[in-house]
């Protein structure tokens, strides 16, 4: 990125002047705790969805939309709430979200099923706490700490994502499913109590405006513009986690089915094998430190394709499909990691919460499609049929990171290669 351009896009608006609080290992860990909790109001419907359509009265995959709904709110939110964190005090922006998150949740169980897929839409808009939450915590580190201050909160996020299903699973076995949400609300109300104790507030020099939100917002297409490879991670990015959510659909439809016959709990419990996603965050993170991004990128891609295609002929096989739930989540979140390590690298401090935002935009967006399509094809074509969707997003991530590697021109001495 040109450095004309680096400071074009960081000027269009003026940052929030930083407190300089503690980050000691106490708030680091709340922190962690915090963004778990909001990712997870993401991925409560997922292993529940076959006793709420029961409940309801309605198929499973009729209420895939639901899912999608909320993948796209989350998207949504990505590209228009989470830049406002570089504007506003964000101790107040994250009140007003986690709040409003509480009240959702808690509305969710009252609402008929025809009209669940806007609720969720809206649930998925707000749980971008998470994503502002991450920016701050680094911003409350120390120079020498601040990776490993970031790595600790992106840990919180990838275990909120794969625990709540065995949260969900079990509550909604042992209670209702209606519980599931309602205890969520819960957690978001003391959530809230705890970042106002936490995080300092910050005052901004002025009040955003509306013709400042408009320059903030177009600074993205900024960032886009000038440099191609944060576009090349979001297309890798979007095809990752499209195949995640295609697997996080499908899974619980394909349990209920012979021979497993599998209720919420044992579904939820499912969600454990995926824990192996934080193994993978930390390995890709140790070789990004080293350049290692294609490696880690290529070995990604190749291990979802793969486990996807044998899987969708072999679902027959609890172990075969467990390994596959381990092998695909330990594989989207290594490559996460080294798209997140190659994005960040390419801005100074000033733009990090923008590229946030136009990376993970995408990679919801891209979730979005993945549990979209998985409804359809399921109805269609059952297993095997979302299972090759889940393949072909991994190969089709593999051909382009080769596409691109081939094409790439070389770049000058002293600069990283293997991004």
């Amino acid at each position: 990125m040109s450095e004309a351009a680096r400071a074009g896009a960081a000027g269009l608006t003026e940052p929030v002047a930083p407190a300089r609080p503690r980050a000691g290992r106490i708030t680091v860990l709340l922190l962690a705790t915090a963004c778990g909790l909001c990712v997870a109001n993401l991925y409560y419907l997922q292993p529940i969805l076959p006793e709420l359509a029961a409940s309801l009265h309605r198929t499973p995959d009729s209420l895939t939309s639901s899912v999608s709904a909320t993948q796209f709110g989350y998207a949504l939110g990505l590209l228009a709430l989470v830049p406002l964190g570089d504007a506003v005090d964000r101790r107040r922006l994250l009140t007003v979200l986690v709040t409003t998150a509480a009240v959702v949740l808690a509305v969710i169980p009252w609402v008929d099923g025809g009209l669940l897929v806007w609720p969720f839409f809206l649930l998925g808009l707000v749980s971008v706490a998470a994503m502002v939450i991450v920016p701050q915590a680094a911003g409350m580190a120390p120079p020498e700490r601040r990776g490993q201050v970031v790595g600790t909160v992106m840990t919180g996020v990838i275990l909120g994502a794969l625990l709540c299903r065995t949260f969900a699973g079990l509550v909604a076995d042992l209670v209702d499913w209606r519980a599931v949400f309602w205890g969520a609300a819960v957690m978001m109300l003391a959530v809230c109590v705890m970042l106002r104790r936490v995080l300092p507030a910050q005052a901004p020099p002025a009040p955003l405006t509306a013709r400042g939100y408009v320059r903030l917002i177009g600074s993205l297409f900024t960032l886009v513009r000038e440099c191609p490879v944060i576009v090349e991670r979001c297309l890798y990015g979007a095809l990752g986690f499209g195949a995640f959510t295609v697997l996080w659909t499908a899974v619980p439809l394909r349990l209920i089915q012979a021979p497993y016959h599998f209720g919420s709990a044992a579904i939820g419990l499912m969600g454990l094998l995926g824990a192996g996603g934080a193994l993978g965050a930390n390995l890709a993170g140790r070789f990004a430190d080293r350049g290692r991004q294609f490696a880690v990128s290529a070995g990604a891609f190749t291990l979802i394709a793969v486990s996807f295609a044998v899987v969708s002929v072999h679902s027959s096989s609890l172990v075969l499909l467990g390994a596959a739930v381990v092998l695909i989540d330990f594989a989207v979140q290594a490559a996460h990691i080294s798209n997140q390590t190659t994005v960040f690298g390419q801005v100074g401090d000033e733009m990090r919460s923008r590229v946030t935002t136009v990376y993970m935009t995408c990679y919801f967006l891209g979730g979005a499609t993945g549990s979209a399509l998985t409804g359809p094809l399921w109805t269609h074509g059952g297993w095997r049929s979302t299972a090759l969707l889940g393949s072909a997003a991994g190969a089709c991530a593999l051909l382009l990171l080769l596409t691109y590697a081939a094409t790439r021109r070389p770049e000058p001495p002293g600069k990283a290669t293997d991004a």
